[in-house]
């Protein structure tokens, strides 16, 4: 197409928002599918991290990669950007954003059998997973990642780092395994493909949910003669 990045990237994204669009405009049914492939592969990703991970300490007799030194392992952070207390509180932020969406689903809730019952409960389910598998997984991450020769050595930031750990973690388990290095690389590249898949997946499924709610709301709460009939 002669498009360089930038281009490419402006072009796919206005042919996705009009995509999105008109698939919102046929009305729930697609939104509840997107929305559930999405969450299923973020679920089952979950699930691979943390099984993966257990058979990485398993196969290591309980070895971690990031070793605990004492209590200051739990709330000092190996990277020296966040050993202020400001920057400590700051991270509450990356917290407070792992909730971000659950706001907009109250603009779907007249889908639900039983809204009345249903939505806080499924508010509350969401909630307690959120911080359940956040905190486990923050913790397992030790398991097969080392902070100074994984993290520091592969240049990682806020955009890859998700990358960076499932590669890690992908090439620890097929060591753990006795496996070859190069099945171990090939797993790695795997871990990393499957997680960036799933968090598309998720965020297009989030997207859909985040572009329907909104307008349903300000159509439904508008005057009825402003209304297309």
């Amino acid at each position: 197409m002669g498009l360089h990045g930038t281009q490419l990237i402006g072009v796919l994204a206005i042919l996705f928002m009009i995509v999105s669009t008109y698939l919102s405009s046929r009305g729930i049914t697609g939104i509840k599918i997107m929305s559930s492939i999405g969450g299923w592969f973020m679920i089952v990703m979950n699930a691979v991290f943390i099984l993966a991970s257990l058979t990485v300490l398993i196969m290591n007799h309980g070895q971690l990669a990031q070793p605990i030194t004492g209590w200051q392992s739990f709330i000092i952070s190996p990277n020296k950007s966040f050993q202020t207390p400001i920057t400590i509180i700051s991270f509450v932020v990356y917290a407070v954003f792992a909730y971000g969406g659950m706001e907009t689903v109250g603009g779907v809730i007249d889908s639900m059998k039983h809204p009345e019952k249903d939505f806080p409960k499924g508010l509350i389910i969401g909630s307690l997973f959120t911080i359940i598998s956040y905190v486990l997984m923050i913790f397992m991450t030790g398991f097969s990642v080392n902070y100074q020769k994984d993290i520091l050595a592969a240049n990682a930031n806020t955009r890859n780092i998700t990358y960076t750990v499932y590669d890690t973690l992908g090439k620890a388990f097929g060591t753990a395994l006795h496996l070859d290095p190069n099945t171990s690389l090939l797993i790695g590249k795997f871990f990393t493909r499957a997680i960036a898949l799933s968090g598309l997946m998720g965020m297009t499924g989030a997207f859909f949910v985040l572009l329907y709610s909104p307008i349903k709301s300000f159509i439904m709460g508008s005057d009825p003669r402003l209304r297309l009939n």
